[in-house]
């Protein structure tokens, strides 16, 4: 009993003194663990937000980068050039064109062929009427021998009287003159007759000499200079022929070659766009520039949306030359024609000649180089001239 007594004393003693102790403890390990996980916490959440922010950071710097490496990517991307040669050296609407001129030189030459014998019958009557003139009045006289007198039964003619009818009468064809055809068969005129003017009857006689003064000579000048123009328009004819019958190139590796098309071939392939208007421009800055006329509508073509972007309507500006931006003034002139001869120079001088300050060869690869930063445009500019190089 007494041992059982003091066991439970011990154990009352030992309860007293512990649990205080452990209490406070485990009171200030919580305290401590709240604090500790609070900081913690929060340590956390910023890290987290700092991470977040991070992150958002390095995507929107990666975003930037992936933009701006596309732009660079897309900048540099080059689209291979198409370098097949295209050439037209007949088609229907050529061959067309070829028989319309023919035919109208061969209009032409009938044209000037009949003012040409026109010409030379004027000139014979002239030489007609100076020679029967010279003939049949070369002695005192010569007035009294252009008075006609009505042939009576009883008058004698002369073979001199003869003659001279015989002339009247080849006048008369000349002149194609019925009525002088008449005088010459009912009149004589008695040349070299000493007694003539006695013989005459006032009444019944005529005056030769007013008669063939009114006889019409047409003035043959005119008619010299009509058959100059013809002639001009004939040569204008069969050179626009031999134009014609050469062979049409595109060659996208040798733009400064010609193309040689035609004003007509220009209005052809362009009808129905809005570069239609300025045809004979393009013809023009290939003959002046040795541009390739189709390489320059091409360019047109893609730079101005076929004749349609703001540039072209506001600026005359359809090549898109100096055009760097929506600000950039780029080459802009009082008409669409001087835009485009412009643009053409700078080719040759710049881009084309060996030796230009952009000079680097004179397919339409080697122009893109210096005239546009996109690696596409030459196979855009290219594409265009196909498209209309078929329509030939």
């Amino acid at each position: 009993m007494r041992r059982k007594i003091m066991t439970a004393f011990v154990c009352a003693i030992m309860t007293i003194s512990v649990i205080p102790v452990y209490a406070d403890d485990t009171q200030t390990d919580q305290a401590v663990t709240t604090e500790v996980s609070t900081e913690t916490a929060v340590t956390v959440q910023e890290i987290k937000r700092t991470q977040s922010k991070e992150q958002q950071k390095k995507k929107t710097t990666s975003k930037k980068h992936t933009k701006t490496k596309s732009k660079k990517k897309e900048e540099n991307k080059v689209i291979p050039m198409p370098t097949q040669v295209i050439s037209k050296s007949s088609s229907d609407t050529i061959e067309g064109r070829i028989k319309d001129k023919q035919a109208k030189v061969k209009q032409l030459k009938k044209q000037k062929a009949k003012i040409e014998e026109e010409i030379r019958l004027e000139q014979q009557k002239a030489r007609s009427i100076n020679e029967f003139y010279k003939k049949y009045t070369a002695n005192s006289k010569a007035e009294i021998a252009l008075y006609g007198q009505e042939i009576t039964p009883s008058m004698k003619i002369s073979k001199k009287d003869e003659q001279l009818r015989e002339d009247l009468y080849e006048l008369a064809d000349l002149f194609g003159d019925e009525n002088l055809r008449t005088i010459a068969s009912k009149y004589v005129f008695g040349i070299n007759h000493p007694d003539f003017e006695t013989l005459l009857d006032k009444n019944k006689t005529i005056q030769l000499d007013q008669y063939l003064k009114n006889e019409q000579i047409l003035p043959i000048k005119p008619m010299e200079e009509k058959v100059q123009t013809i002639k001009k328009q004939i040569k204008k004819f069969k050179g626009e022929i031999k134009k014609e019958e050469q062979t049409r190139y595109f060659n996208p590796n040798d733009v400064s070659a010609l193309s040689h098309i035609t004003v007509s071939d220009a209005k052809h392939i362009l009808e129905g766009t809005a570069l239609y208007d300025d045809a004979k421009a393009y013809v023009k800055a290939e003959e002046k520039y040795h541009v390739n006329a189709v390489f320059l509508m091409g360019i047109a073509a893609h730079e101005s949306a076929w004749g349609t972007s703001r540039r072209a309507r506001e600026d005359n500006n359809l090549t898109g030359y100096g055009v760097t931006s929506d600000h950039a003034k780029g080459i802009n002139k009082s008409t669409k024609e001087a835009g485009l001869l412009a643009t053409a120079e700078t080719l040759h001088e710049k881009y084309l000649t060996p030796g230009g300050s952009y000079y680097v060869g004179t397919s339409a690869a080697a122009v893109n180089k210096h005239y546009c930063v996109g690696g596409e445009w030459a196979a855009a500019v290219v594409k265009n001239a196909y498209l209309l190089m078929n329509r030939l």
